[in-house]
């Protein structure tokens, strides 16, 4: 029986590898290449007569959002566009990645793949355009032109460059709103000094952000933002809350909204006496439920009163 599984085994292990086939070559050095090299070269100087000689006149190029190819007049225009609106444009390898040439046998088709890294922003709009570039380059039967382009990058971020032209709108500024009275009603408590009453205006989820004295992304939860509450008092009396202004409430179109606020905190020094005012300002996020499920703020401890 075993030498009957043996004997099987081998013979579908045969018959596994004979499945196996080669259609082409894959490398790492290559003519094709170096014509890419150039094309991106010229692309990105907008050297636009340069890119006429590296593509053919039916060029096709293909893109994510695309249902229909672009052609010659797409790699001209937004080579002359980009190289002109574009500050630090580049098209780099990404990280150790470098261009492979596959050779397809089987359709006599090769094919330049590259794995780069677009960089610069728009000199009319200031925003990045950083971000990864898949690219295959499909030459001609000679190998001295580019007859197909396709081009994977980040169709959202250059969305947002587009939209960044125009004025579109997020949503609703309030200056009174039910949101801002959560806020204030909060910062009465703080003039309690009651720890509980004032946590009370919180969720147990409520994360803190001290913007000033923290690593980025790095939050408190609600018991760690007051487990040094009581100490602070114990040292310092808060004598008075003021709105510097008004809170705005920030109503995204999105869920959720932000109230921001500028508050004067009077503090004394229980010890010595002194008195100082610090201006803070405060940002608060509620979801869907009107909680308060985050808090931002600026808070400079060299301010309080010595």
């Amino acid at each position: 029986m075993k030498k009957i599984l043996l004997i099987l085994t081998v013979l579908f292990s045969f018959s596994v590898f004979s499945q196996k086939q080669t259609n082409g070559k894959i490398y790492i050095e290559h003519p094709a290449i170096d014509v890419v090299n150039e094309f991106n070269k010229a692309y990105i100087s907008g050297d636009l007569d340069k890119l006429r000689e590296l593509v053919t006149d039916d060029v096709k190029v293909w893109r994510l959002r695309n249902r229909e190819s672009n052609g010659l007049n797409w790699i001209l225009g937004t080579s002359n566009y980009l190289s002109k609106n574009f500050i630090n444009f580049d098209i780099k390898h990404y990280g150790g990645a470098y261009p492979d040439v596959f050779e397809y046998k089987q359709d006599d088709i090769v094919d330049v793949k590259t794995y780069e890294f677009l960089t610069g922003y728009d000199k009319n709009t200031g925003v990045s355009l950083d971000m990864p570039r898949y690219g295959t380059y499909r030459m001609t039967a000679k190998g001295d032109k580019i007859q197909t382009i396709w081009i994977n990058d980040d169709e959202i971020l250059w969305q947002k460059n587009a939209d960044a032209y125009g004025t579109s709108k997020n949503g609703v500024i309030y200056k009174d709103h039910p949101l801002v009275t959560k806020v204030r009603l909060l910062y009465q408590s703080y003039k309690t000094a009651d720890v509980d009453e004032i946590k009370s205006h919180y969720t147990e989820n409520t994360r803190f952000y001290n913007v000033m004295n923290s690593g980025i992304d790095e939050f408190k939860t609600l018991e760690e933002e007051f487990a040094q509450f009581d100490q602070y008092m114990e040292t310092f009396e808060i004598m008075n809350i003021r709105e510097s202004g008004f809170p705005d409430v920030l109503d995204y179109e999105g869920d959720g909204a932000v109230v921001i606020s500028w508050i004067e905190m009077t503090f004394k020094n229980k010890k010595s006496g002194n008195i100082g005012t610090i201006l803070q300002h405060i940002q608060h996020s509620f979801n869907e439920e009107g909680e308060i499920v985050r808090e931002d703020y600026y808070f400079n401890p060299a301010q309080l009163p010595q």
